[in-house]
Protein backbone atom coordinates (compact mmCIF):
# COMPACT_ATOMS: atom_id res chain seq x y z
CA UNK A 1 0.00 0.00 0.00
CA UNK A 2 1.44 3.47 -0.96
CA UNK A 3 0.16 6.73 0.38
CA UNK A 4 -3.20 5.30 1.30
CA UNK A 5 -3.86 3.38 -2.28
CA UNK A 6 -4.13 -0.17 -2.69
CA UNK A 7 -1.80 -1.34 -5.87
CA UNK A 8 -3.86 -2.71 -8.64
CA UNK A 9 -3.92 -6.21 -9.43
CA UNK A 10 -4.32 -8.61 -12.29
CA UNK A 11 -8.25 -9.69 -11.53
CA UNK A 12 -11.38 -7.62 -11.58
CA UNK A 13 -13.89 -9.66 -12.19
CA UNK A 14 -15.70 -9.02 -8.71
CA UNK A 15 -16.39 -5.72 -9.92
CA UNK A 16 -19.23 -7.17 -12.40
CA UNK A 17 -20.56 -9.32 -10.05
CA UNK A 18 -23.35 -6.99 -8.38
CA UNK A 19 -24.61 -6.86 -11.87
CA UNK A 20 -26.06 -9.75 -11.87
CA UNK A 21 -28.56 -9.26 -9.14
CA UNK A 22 -28.74 -5.78 -10.65
CA UNK A 23 -30.45 -7.26 -14.16
CA UNK A 24 -32.29 -9.85 -12.37
CA UNK A 25 -34.59 -6.63 -10.61
CA UNK A 26 -34.80 -4.98 -13.69
CA UNK A 27 -35.98 -7.86 -15.56
CA UNK A 28 -38.69 -8.33 -12.64
CA UNK A 29 -39.84 -4.78 -13.36
CA UNK A 30 -39.58 -4.69 -16.86
CA UNK A 31 -42.01 -8.16 -16.75
CA UNK A 32 -44.15 -6.55 -14.34
CA UNK A 33 -43.20 -9.22 -12.11
CA UNK A 34 -41.87 -6.61 -9.15
CA UNK A 35 -43.32 -2.68 -8.47
CA UNK A 36 -40.40 -0.37 -9.15
CA UNK A 37 -40.58 1.11 -6.17
CA UNK A 38 -39.92 -2.44 -4.71
CA UNK A 39 -36.75 -3.26 -6.59
CA UNK A 40 -35.45 0.46 -5.33
CA UNK A 41 -36.13 -0.75 -1.90
CA UNK A 42 -34.23 -4.33 -2.16
CA UNK A 43 -31.60 -2.30 -3.72
CA UNK A 44 -31.34 0.10 -1.26
CA UNK A 45 -31.51 -2.65 1.36
CA UNK A 46 -28.30 -4.44 -0.26
CA UNK A 47 -26.32 -1.42 -0.80
CA UNK A 48 -24.30 -1.71 2.55
CA UNK A 49 -23.65 -5.36 1.56
CA UNK A 50 -22.60 -4.36 -1.75
CA UNK A 51 -20.12 -1.99 -0.07
CA UNK A 52 -18.69 -4.47 2.20
CA UNK A 53 -18.51 -7.30 -0.39
CA UNK A 54 -16.55 -5.00 -2.78
CA UNK A 55 -13.93 -3.44 -0.11
CA UNK A 56 -13.13 -7.40 1.27
CA UNK A 57 -12.72 -8.78 -2.79
CA UNK A 58 -10.25 -5.07 -4.00
CA UNK A 59 -8.27 -6.01 -0.45
CA UNK A 60 -7.44 -9.79 -1.11
CA UNK A 61 -7.23 -9.04 -5.15
CA UNK A 62 -5.38 -6.34 -4.53
CA UNK A 63 -7.37 -3.81 -6.85
CA UNK A 64 -7.15 0.17 -6.75
CA UNK A 65 -9.20 1.20 -4.39
CA UNK A 66 -8.94 4.39 -1.86
CA UNK A 67 -8.67 3.46 1.83
CA UNK A 68 -11.00 5.64 3.55
CA UNK A 69 -11.35 5.35 7.42
CA UNK A 70 -14.27 2.81 8.04
CA UNK A 71 -16.25 5.29 9.43
CA UNK A 72 -16.35 7.88 6.92
CA UNK A 73 -17.08 4.85 4.70
CA UNK A 74 -19.58 3.47 6.70
CA UNK A 75 -21.18 7.22 7.18
CA UNK A 76 -20.76 8.13 3.49
CA UNK A 77 -22.82 5.08 2.11
CA UNK A 78 -25.53 5.53 4.65
CA UNK A 79 -25.93 9.59 3.52
CA UNK A 80 -26.09 8.00 -0.16
CA UNK A 81 -28.85 5.67 0.49
CA UNK A 82 -31.02 8.32 2.76
CA UNK A 83 -30.37 10.42 -0.52
CA UNK A 84 -31.95 8.07 -2.51
CA UNK A 85 -35.10 6.67 -0.24
CA UNK A 86 -35.74 10.26 0.09
CA UNK A 87 -36.73 10.77 -3.30
CA UNK A 88 -38.62 7.85 -3.64
CA UNK A 89 -42.49 9.50 -3.88
CA UNK A 90 -43.96 6.74 -2.08
CA UNK A 91 -43.83 7.24 1.28
CA UNK A 92 -41.21 3.96 3.04
CA UNK A 93 -40.19 3.36 6.42
CA UNK A 94 -37.62 1.04 7.47
CA UNK A 95 -38.27 -1.23 10.88
CA UNK A 96 -36.67 -3.39 12.66
CA UNK A 97 -37.95 -6.68 14.26
CA UNK A 98 -39.92 -5.13 17.02
CA UNK A 99 -41.77 -2.81 14.22
CA UNK A 100 -39.93 0.18 15.52
CA UNK A 101 -38.98 2.70 13.00
CA UNK A 102 -35.15 2.71 12.03
CA UNK A 103 -35.64 5.21 9.26
CA UNK A 104 -38.21 6.68 7.19
CA UNK A 105 -38.22 8.92 3.82
CA UNK A 106 -39.23 11.98 3.16
CA UNK A 107 -42.65 11.24 1.98
CA UNK A 108 -43.25 9.04 5.27
CA UNK A 109 -42.52 12.11 7.33
CA UNK A 110 -44.78 14.32 5.52
CA UNK A 111 -47.60 11.48 5.91
CA UNK A 112 -46.76 10.85 9.59
CA UNK A 113 -45.00 13.37 11.10
CA UNK A 114 -40.99 14.34 11.81
CA UNK A 115 -41.27 12.25 14.78
CA UNK A 116 -41.04 8.75 13.61
CA UNK A 117 -37.83 7.04 14.24
CA UNK A 118 -37.67 4.95 17.27
CA UNK A 119 -41.56 4.68 17.17
CA UNK A 120 -43.52 1.82 17.13
CA UNK A 121 -45.18 2.17 13.55
CA UNK A 122 -48.01 0.07 14.30
CA UNK A 123 -48.81 3.41 16.73
CA UNK A 124 -48.54 5.40 14.42
CA UNK A 125 -50.12 3.40 11.49
CA UNK A 126 -53.10 2.31 13.31
CA UNK A 127 -54.62 0.02 10.94
CA UNK A 128 -55.68 -3.62 11.45
CA UNK A 129 -54.89 -4.85 8.13
CA UNK A 130 -51.22 -2.60 7.98
CA UNK A 131 -50.53 -4.53 11.76
CA UNK A 132 -51.46 -7.98 10.13
CA UNK A 133 -49.35 -7.60 7.33
CA UNK A 134 -46.47 -6.48 9.47
CA UNK A 135 -46.96 -9.78 12.12
CA UNK A 136 -47.12 -11.27 8.51
CA UNK A 137 -43.79 -10.34 7.28
CA UNK A 138 -42.45 -11.00 10.77
CA UNK A 139 -43.70 -14.48 11.41
CA UNK A 140 -43.04 -16.01 7.87
CA UNK A 141 -40.24 -13.46 6.13
CA UNK A 142 -42.94 -12.99 3.10
CA UNK A 143 -44.22 -9.97 0.98
CA UNK A 144 -47.53 -8.93 2.07
CA UNK A 145 -49.64 -6.50 0.61
CA UNK A 146 -53.09 -4.65 1.47
CA UNK A 147 -54.92 -1.72 0.16
CA UNK A 148 -55.63 0.75 3.44
CA UNK A 149 -58.05 4.06 4.10
CA UNK A 150 -56.87 6.30 6.30
CA UNK A 151 -59.28 9.09 7.46
CA UNK A 152 -57.37 11.83 8.82
CA UNK A 153 -57.07 14.51 7.64
CA UNK A 154 -59.40 13.70 5.03
CA UNK A 155 -59.94 10.21 3.06
CA UNK A 156 -56.93 8.91 1.58
CA UNK A 157 -56.12 5.13 0.18
CA UNK A 158 -52.72 3.21 -0.14
CA UNK A 159 -51.61 0.28 -1.65
CA UNK A 160 -49.62 -0.84 1.45
CA UNK A 161 -46.49 -3.28 0.37
CA UNK A 162 -44.58 -5.14 3.66
CA UNK A 163 -41.31 -6.64 2.65
CA UNK A 164 -38.72 -8.58 4.41
CA UNK A 165 -35.00 -7.10 4.30
CA UNK A 166 -32.62 -8.87 6.85
CA UNK A 167 -32.14 -11.53 8.89
CA UNK A 168 -32.95 -10.00 12.78
CA UNK A 169 -30.48 -12.76 13.89
CA UNK A 170 -27.73 -11.76 11.91
CA UNK A 171 -28.40 -7.84 11.94
CA UNK A 172 -29.42 -7.32 15.43
CA UNK A 173 -32.70 -6.05 16.74
CA UNK A 174 -31.44 -2.69 15.84
CA UNK A 175 -31.49 -3.54 12.20
CA UNK A 176 -33.90 -2.99 9.75
CA UNK A 177 -35.94 -6.19 9.18
CA UNK A 178 -38.55 -5.41 6.91
CA UNK A 179 -39.98 -1.91 4.61
CA UNK A 180 -42.99 -0.73 4.89
CA UNK A 181 -44.00 1.29 1.39
CA UNK A 182 -46.87 2.91 0.99
CA UNK A 183 -48.53 3.80 -2.42
CA UNK A 184 -51.24 6.28 -2.94
CA UNK A 185 -54.15 4.93 -5.17
CA UNK A 186 -56.39 8.26 -3.72
CA UNK A 187 -56.82 10.05 -6.98
CA UNK A 188 -57.55 6.81 -8.88
CA UNK A 189 -60.38 5.58 -5.93
CA UNK A 190 -62.06 9.35 -6.27
CA UNK A 191 -61.86 8.87 -10.01
CA UNK A 192 -63.71 5.21 -10.23
CA UNK A 193 -66.22 6.44 -7.68
CA UNK A 194 -66.54 9.72 -9.55
CA UNK A 195 -67.69 8.41 -12.90
CA UNK A 196 -70.06 6.50 -11.04
CA UNK A 197 -71.68 9.28 -8.98
CA UNK A 198 -71.79 11.43 -12.20
CA UNK A 199 -74.01 8.91 -14.23
CA UNK A 200 -76.64 8.20 -10.97
CA UNK A 201 -76.70 12.06 -9.95
CA UNK A 202 -77.00 13.03 -13.85
CA UNK A 203 -79.23 10.62 -14.79
CA UNK A 204 -81.37 10.93 -11.76
CA UNK A 205 -81.55 15.03 -11.51
CA UNK A 206 -81.73 15.69 -15.38
CA UNK A 207 -84.63 13.46 -15.77
CA UNK A 208 -86.92 15.74 -14.61
CA UNK A 209 -86.10 19.21 -16.45
CA UNK A 210 -85.18 17.07 -19.87
CA UNK A 211 -88.63 15.76 -19.79
CA UNK A 212 -89.97 18.70 -19.28
CA UNK A 213 -88.77 19.93 -21.97
CA UNK A 214 -89.00 16.80 -24.56
CA UNK A 215 -92.72 17.49 -23.45
CA UNK A 216 -93.18 21.21 -24.61
CA UNK A 217 -91.70 20.51 -27.83
CA UNK A 218 -94.37 17.93 -28.32
CA UNK A 219 -97.02 20.01 -27.53
CA UNK A 220 -95.41 22.70 -30.36
CA UNK A 221 -95.46 20.48 -32.90
CA UNK A 222 -99.06 19.54 -32.23
CA UNK A 223 -101.48 20.80 -30.44
CA UNK A 224 -100.20 24.58 -30.11
CA UNK A 225 -98.39 24.60 -33.50
CA UNK A 226 -100.55 27.59 -34.44
CA UNK A 227 -101.13 29.14 -31.09
CA UNK A 228 -98.43 32.00 -30.65
CA UNK A 229 -99.77 32.97 -27.15
CA UNK A 230 -98.94 28.96 -26.31
CA UNK A 231 -95.29 29.09 -28.15
CA UNK A 232 -94.48 31.95 -26.23
CA UNK A 233 -95.25 30.86 -22.91
CA UNK A 234 -94.13 27.21 -23.44
CA UNK A 235 -90.57 28.44 -24.82
CA UNK A 236 -90.28 30.51 -21.77
CA UNK A 237 -90.30 27.52 -19.48
CA UNK A 238 -88.11 25.19 -22.10
CA UNK A 239 -85.17 28.51 -21.81
CA UNK A 240 -85.74 28.10 -18.10
CA UNK A 241 -85.34 24.00 -17.62
CA UNK A 242 -82.24 24.76 -20.30
CA UNK A 243 -80.98 26.57 -17.68
CA UNK A 244 -81.33 24.68 -14.97
CA UNK A 245 -79.98 21.77 -16.57
CA UNK A 246 -76.70 23.79 -17.31
CA UNK A 247 -76.47 24.81 -13.93
CA UNK A 248 -76.39 21.40 -12.84
CA UNK A 249 -73.96 20.27 -15.29
CA UNK A 250 -71.43 22.76 -13.77
CA UNK A 251 -72.08 22.60 -10.61
CA UNK A 252 -71.83 18.21 -10.96
CA UNK A 253 -68.33 19.27 -12.89
CA UNK A 254 -67.21 22.08 -10.30
CA UNK A 255 -67.92 19.15 -7.48
CA UNK A 256 -65.98 15.64 -9.30
CA UNK A 257 -63.23 18.17 -9.99
CA UNK A 258 -63.35 19.70 -6.58
CA UNK A 259 -63.44 16.04 -4.76
CA UNK A 260 -60.38 14.75 -7.02
CA UNK A 261 -58.36 17.03 -5.87
CA UNK A 262 -59.76 16.68 -2.06
CA UNK A 263 -56.68 14.72 -0.48
CA UNK A 264 -54.14 17.24 -1.26
CA UNK A 265 -53.77 20.12 0.44
CA UNK A 266 -53.47 23.74 -0.82
CA UNK A 267 -50.37 25.88 -0.54
CA UNK A 268 -51.01 29.10 -1.52
CA UNK A 269 -51.46 32.09 1.25
CA UNK A 270 -54.30 33.69 1.40
CA UNK A 271 -55.65 36.98 2.78
CA UNK A 272 -59.41 36.21 3.99
CA UNK A 273 -60.31 40.01 4.01
CA UNK A 274 -59.54 40.45 0.03
CA UNK A 275 -61.36 37.15 -0.67
CA UNK A 276 -64.60 38.47 1.48
CA UNK A 277 -64.75 42.10 0.00
CA UNK A 278 -64.42 40.95 -3.85
CA UNK A 279 -67.57 38.85 -3.28
CA UNK A 280 -69.40 41.40 -1.23
CA UNK A 281 -68.41 43.56 -4.69
CA UNK A 282 -69.57 41.02 -6.45
CA UNK A 283 -72.86 40.11 -4.96
CA UNK A 284 -74.24 43.69 -3.95
CA UNK A 285 -76.42 44.03 -7.05
CA UNK A 286 -78.44 41.29 -6.17
CA UNK A 287 -78.25 42.21 -2.85
CA UNK A 288 -79.93 45.76 -3.88
CA UNK A 289 -82.33 43.93 -5.79
CA UNK A 290 -84.04 42.32 -2.65
CA UNK A 291 -83.18 45.75 -1.08
CA UNK A 292 -80.82 44.35 1.18
CA UNK A 293 -77.99 45.22 2.71
CA UNK A 294 -74.50 43.62 3.56
CA UNK A 295 -72.35 44.71 6.70
CA UNK A 296 -68.96 43.23 6.52
CA UNK A 297 -66.90 43.51 10.30
CA UNK A 298 -63.49 41.49 10.28
CA UNK A 299 -61.34 41.71 12.71
CA UNK A 300 -58.11 44.05 12.11
CA UNK A 301 -54.77 41.74 11.45
CA UNK A 302 -56.53 38.47 10.40
CA UNK A 303 -53.47 35.93 9.76
CA UNK A 304 -53.56 34.57 6.11
CA UNK A 305 -54.91 30.80 5.48
CA UNK A 306 -53.37 27.99 3.96
CA UNK A 307 -55.44 27.66 0.72
CA UNK A 308 -56.57 27.96 -3.06
CA UNK A 309 -57.72 31.61 -3.56
CA UNK A 310 -60.20 30.33 -5.98
CA UNK A 311 -62.03 28.27 -4.19
CA UNK A 312 -62.55 30.17 -1.12
CA UNK A 313 -64.19 32.58 -3.18
CA UNK A 314 -66.15 30.38 -4.05
CA UNK A 315 -67.14 29.20 -0.62
CA UNK A 316 -68.07 32.40 0.44
CA UNK A 317 -69.56 33.03 -3.18
CA UNK A 318 -72.25 30.03 -2.00
CA UNK A 319 -72.37 31.35 1.21
CA UNK A 320 -73.70 34.65 1.12
CA UNK A 321 -75.58 34.12 -2.31
CA UNK A 322 -77.95 31.56 -0.21
CA UNK A 323 -77.73 34.23 2.81
CA UNK A 324 -79.34 36.45 0.10
CA UNK A 325 -82.04 34.40 -1.66
CA UNK A 326 -83.27 32.61 1.49
CA UNK A 327 -82.77 35.76 3.70
CA UNK A 328 -86.11 38.30 4.60
CA UNK A 329 -86.27 40.85 2.35
CA UNK A 330 -85.04 44.00 3.26
CA UNK A 331 -82.89 43.05 5.89
CA UNK A 332 -78.78 42.83 6.70
CA UNK A 333 -76.57 40.21 5.73
CA UNK A 334 -73.57 40.33 8.31
CA UNK A 335 -70.32 38.91 7.55
CA UNK A 336 -68.08 38.39 10.65
CA UNK A 337 -64.33 37.24 11.03
CA UNK A 338 -62.16 36.88 13.82
CA UNK A 339 -58.81 35.23 14.99
CA UNK A 340 -59.22 31.79 16.06
CA UNK A 341 -56.83 30.62 19.01
CA UNK A 342 -57.67 26.95 18.94
CA UNK A 343 -59.43 25.74 16.20
CA UNK A 344 -61.92 22.78 16.59
CA UNK A 345 -60.56 19.73 16.47
CA UNK A 346 -56.96 20.32 15.41
CA UNK A 347 -56.24 22.50 18.19
CA UNK A 348 -54.27 25.08 16.10
CA UNK A 349 -54.59 28.78 15.27
CA UNK A 350 -56.37 29.83 12.55
CA UNK A 351 -59.55 32.11 11.50
CA UNK A 352 -62.94 32.03 11.86
CA UNK A 353 -65.74 33.66 9.06
CA UNK A 354 -69.54 34.06 9.87
CA UNK A 355 -72.43 34.67 7.21
CA UNK A 356 -75.60 35.50 9.23
CA UNK A 357 -78.75 36.37 7.19
CA UNK A 358 -82.45 37.30 9.15
CA UNK A 359 -85.13 35.04 7.82
CA UNK A 360 -87.06 32.16 8.34
CA UNK A 361 -84.42 29.92 9.65
CA UNK A 362 -84.10 25.28 9.21
CA UNK A 363 -85.32 23.40 11.82
CA UNK A 364 -82.68 21.12 13.42
CA UNK A 365 -82.99 18.39 12.06
CA UNK A 366 -82.28 19.66 8.48
CA UNK A 367 -78.82 21.05 9.59
CA UNK A 368 -76.84 17.91 9.63
CA UNK A 369 -77.83 16.66 6.00
CA UNK A 370 -77.62 20.31 4.56
CA UNK A 371 -74.48 19.10 2.65
CA UNK A 372 -75.53 15.85 1.08
CA UNK A 373 -75.85 16.24 -2.69
CA UNK A 374 -79.44 17.13 -3.76
CA UNK A 375 -81.16 17.66 -0.68
CA UNK A 376 -83.31 20.37 0.18
CA UNK A 377 -84.95 22.13 3.10
CA UNK A 378 -87.85 23.08 0.49
CA UNK A 379 -87.61 21.67 -2.96
CA UNK A 380 -90.23 23.50 -4.50
CA UNK A 381 -88.50 27.35 -3.28
CA UNK A 382 -85.10 25.49 -4.01
CA UNK A 383 -85.47 25.36 -7.61
CA UNK A 384 -87.82 28.06 -7.82
CA UNK A 385 -84.75 29.86 -6.62
CA UNK A 386 -81.89 28.87 -9.27
CA UNK A 387 -80.38 26.12 -6.97
CA UNK A 388 -79.27 22.80 -7.62
CA UNK A 389 -78.86 21.00 -4.31
CA UNK A 390 -74.86 20.60 -4.98
CA UNK A 391 -74.01 24.59 -3.43
CA UNK A 392 -73.54 23.46 0.04
CA UNK A 393 -71.92 20.16 -1.05
CA UNK A 394 -69.25 21.73 -3.10
CA UNK A 395 -68.61 23.86 -0.42
CA UNK A 396 -68.49 21.14 2.14
CA UNK A 397 -65.30 19.50 0.02
CA UNK A 398 -63.58 22.53 -0.30
CA UNK A 399 -63.71 23.14 3.38
CA UNK A 400 -62.48 19.69 3.92
CA UNK A 401 -59.74 20.03 1.60
CA UNK A 402 -58.55 23.17 3.11
CA UNK A 403 -58.87 21.07 6.27
CA UNK A 404 -61.05 23.27 8.13
CA UNK A 405 -64.67 23.23 9.27
CA UNK A 406 -68.20 24.49 8.50
CA UNK A 407 -71.11 24.66 11.42
CA UNK A 408 -74.45 25.60 10.96
CA UNK A 409 -76.63 27.43 13.52
CA UNK A 410 -80.04 28.33 12.65
CA UNK A 411 -83.50 29.58 14.70
CA UNK A 412 -86.79 28.81 12.72
CA UNK A 413 -88.32 32.54 12.05
CA UNK A 414 -84.97 34.02 13.08
CA UNK A 415 -82.42 33.26 10.54
CA UNK A 416 -78.92 31.01 9.98
CA UNK A 417 -75.27 31.47 10.51
CA UNK A 418 -72.71 29.66 8.63
CA UNK A 419 -69.22 29.60 10.06
CA UNK A 420 -65.83 28.52 8.14
CA UNK A 421 -62.76 27.45 10.40
CA UNK A 422 -59.76 27.77 8.40
CA UNK A 423 -56.10 27.05 9.78
CA UNK A 424 -53.50 30.09 9.95
CA UNK A 425 -50.08 29.58 7.60
CA UNK A 426 -47.61 27.40 9.28
CA UNK A 427 -45.03 30.92 9.20
CA UNK A 428 -47.90 32.76 10.73
CA UNK A 429 -48.74 29.81 13.57
CA UNK A 430 -44.79 30.42 14.70
CA UNK A 431 -45.39 33.87 14.89
CA UNK A 432 -42.30 34.06 11.96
Amino acid sequence: MVDGVVKQGSTGWWKAAPALPAAVLLGLVATNGLHAAHAVIIAVACAPAVYLYWEAMARRDGASLKAVPEAQASSAALSYAQSVIDVIPDALVLLDGNRRVVEANTAARELFGVRLVGRDFSQVLRHPSAVEAMDQVLASSTVSREEITLLSPGERHFMLAALPIADKAAGGEAAPAMAIALHEITTLKRSEQLRADFVANASHELRTPLASVIGFIETLQGPAKGDPAAQERFLEIMAQESARMARLIDDLLSLSRIELDEHVVPSDSVDMSHVVDGVVEALSLAARDREMSIAVDLDAGMPPVIGDADQLTQVFQNLIDNAIKYGRAGSTIRIGGKVVERLPETGGPGVAVKVTNDGEGIAREHLPRLTDRFYRVDPARSRKKGGTGLGLAIVKHIVNRHRGRMLFESELGVGTTVTVYLPARAEEQSGK
